[in-house]
C-alpha cells in the first residue's frame, strides 16, 4: 500500500531526477569558448597572464591588454583539461556537476553527524542540492561566474567537513584557502571554523600553546593563498591589492548585451560598492519572489523572467529552521559570519545578476547557515521539512525550466 512517506519520497525523487536530467541536457548543449577560464588557462600555458578574448564582459582592460579579473583557482582546475583538449574544451558543466556531487556527499556526512537522523540528513541534502542556488550555478557551469561558485561552495563545504566530521586544522585551512581563491569572502570563515573545532568546555579566547598551534595550522594555507593572490594581482596590475575591478567595463568596450548595461553604468558612475545599491539588493535577497513578465494584448504571452532572481528565503523557507539551533557560542559566531558576508554583498554593484533561481551570492555564506540548519531540525520536524523541501525543489525546478524556456541569458 502506498503510504504518505512513500508518496513524498517518490515526489522528491522525481523532482531530483528532473534536475539531474537538466544537468545532462546542459552538458550536451555546452559550446566551446563559453567560459573565460579557458582563456585564462590557455594564457598560462603560453606564459602570460592576459587573454586573447573576453567572453563574459567582466574582463579588465589594462595597458592595452585584456585580463580575466576573477581569482585563479578555477583556472587551475581547468588547466589540465585545456592542456589536453586545447582552447576548444567544453566540459565545464561536467566539472561543475562533479563538484555538485562531491558537495552532496560531504553534506550527507556533515548532516548525518550533526542531525543524528538519516531521514533528516537525506532531506537536508535535497535542500542543498535541489532547493538552493547550487542547482542553478551547476546548470550554468559553462560560464565563468557559476563555475567559480560551484567549486568555491565545494571547497568551503570541505573546510566545514574537516572542522566537524574529521577534525584536521591543516586541511580546514587548505580548503578554505582554495575556497578563497574561488570566492574571496570565504576567507572570513576562519574565526567560525576555529570556534567550531573547539571543545565545548574550552573558552574561545583562551591563549595557550594548544591554541597557538591550532591557529598556526588553520592559517598556514590561507596565508599562502593570500600571498599567491597578492602576487597574482601584482603580476597583472602592478599592485597586490588591485584585483582588476578598477579596469572593468572600459570605455573602449561599448558593445554587449543591453540587459547588462545597468551594471556597467553602476560601476562607472557609482563604483563597485555603494550605499545606493542597498535597497535593490535587500529587496531581492529578502522580499522579491520569482517573477515572469507577461505581455501581448491580453497579457497572456510570457516575455521574460526577472534575471535578478528571487529571495532565497522565499524559495527555500526551510532555512529558517536554522534559528532553532541552540543559541550557543557556535550559533553566534556562525550568524555573525553570515551577517558580515551577507551585509557586504548588500552594498555590491551586483546581486548576482543573470539568475532566476534564488540569489547565487548566498552560496558564499550558505554553508555556515546549513550547519545551524542541521542543528536546528529535530526528528519531529521531518514532516514539515519534507513538505517545505518538496515545495522548494518544485519552485527551483520551475524557475530553471521557465528560464530556459524564455532564453534568459545566464
Amino acid at each position: 500500500m502506498f503510504t504518505k512517506r512513500s508518496l513524498v519520497t517518490a515526489i522528491l525523487a522525481v523532482l531530483a531526477l528532473a534536475v539531474l536530467a537538466a544537468f545532462g541536457l546542459a552538458m550536451l548543449a555546452e559550446q566551446p569558448l563559453s567560459n573565460s577560464y579557458v582563456q585564462l588557462a590557455q594564457g598560462w600555458l603560453e606564459g602570460r597572464f592576459d587573454t586573447d578574448l573576453c567572453v563574459d564582459g567582466d574582463c579588465a582592460l589594462f595597458d592595452g591588454k585584456t585580463y580575466i579579473i576573477f581569482p585563479p583557482m578555477p583556472g587551475v582546475i581547468a588547466l589540465p583539461f585545456v592542456a589536453l583538449f586545447g582552447p576548444g574544451f567544453a566540459g565545464f558543466t561536467l566539472l561543475a556537476v562533479l563538484a555538485f556531487l562531491a558537495s552532496g556527499w560531504l553534506w550527507w556526512r556533515i548532516f548525518s553527524q550533526q542531525s543524528g537522523s538519516r531521514d533528516i540528513a537525506l532531506l537536508l541534502v535535497c535542500v542543498v542540492l535541489f532547493a538552493s542556488p547550487l542547482a542553478f550555478v551547476t546548470l550554468r557551469g559553462d560560464h565563468v561566474w557559476f563555475f567559480a561558485q560551484s567549486w568555491g561552495f565545494l571547497f568551503a563545504t570541505a573546510a566545514l567537513y574537516f572542522a566537524l566530521v574529521k577534525p584536521n586544522a591543516l586541511l580546514v585551512g587548505l580548503f578554505i584557502g582554495m575556497a578563497f581563491l574561488c570566492r574571496q569572502m570565504t576567507i572570513l570563515y576562519l574565526p567560525v571554523l576555529y570556534v567550531l573545532m573547539l571543545d565545548k568546555d574550552r573558552a574561545w579566547f583562551t591563549i595557550d600553546w594548544a591554541a597557538i598551534r591550532r591557529v598556526m595550522a588553520l592559517s598556514a594555507f590561507p596565508l599562502v593563498a593570500i600571498a599567491v593572490y597578492f602576487a597574482y594581482n601584482a603580476a597583472r596590475f602592478g599592485s597586490p591589492l588591485e584585483t582588476g575591478y578598477s579596469y572593468i567595463f572600459p570605455l573602449e568596450w561599448e558593445s554587449g548585451a543591453d540587459v547588462a548595461l545597468f551594471l556597467r553604468d553602476r560601476v562607472r558612475d557609482l563604483g563597485i560598492f555603494s550605499d545606493q545599491y542597498f535597497l535593490f539588493n535587500f529587496v531581492y535577497m529578502f522580499i522579491a519572489g520569482p517573477h515572469v513578465e507577461f505581455g501581448g494584448k491580453y497579457l497572456t504571452e510570457m516575455l521574460s523572467f526577472d534575471i535578478n532572481g528571487a529571495s532565497l528565503f522565499l524559495v527555500t523557507p526551510a532555512l529558517f529552521f536554522a534559528l532553532l539551533a541552540p543559541w550557543n557560542r557556535d550559533f553566534w559566531f556562525a550568524m555573525g559570519t553570515v551577517a558580515l558576508i551577507l551585509g557586504l554583498t548588500l552594498f555590491y554593484h551586483s546581486n548576482g545578476f543573470s539568475q532566476y533561481s534564488a540569489q547565487r551570492y548566498a552560496l558564499d555564506w550558505l554553508p555556515i547557515l546549513l550547519v545551524l540548519l542541521a542543528r536546528g531540525v529535530r526528528p519531529a520536524h521531518a514532516a514539515p521539512l519534507a513538505l517545505l523541501t518538496g515545495y522548494s525543489m518544485a519552485v527551483t525546478l520551475s524557475m530553471l525550466a521557465f528560464g530556459r524556456l524564455l532564453g534568459v541569458p545566464g
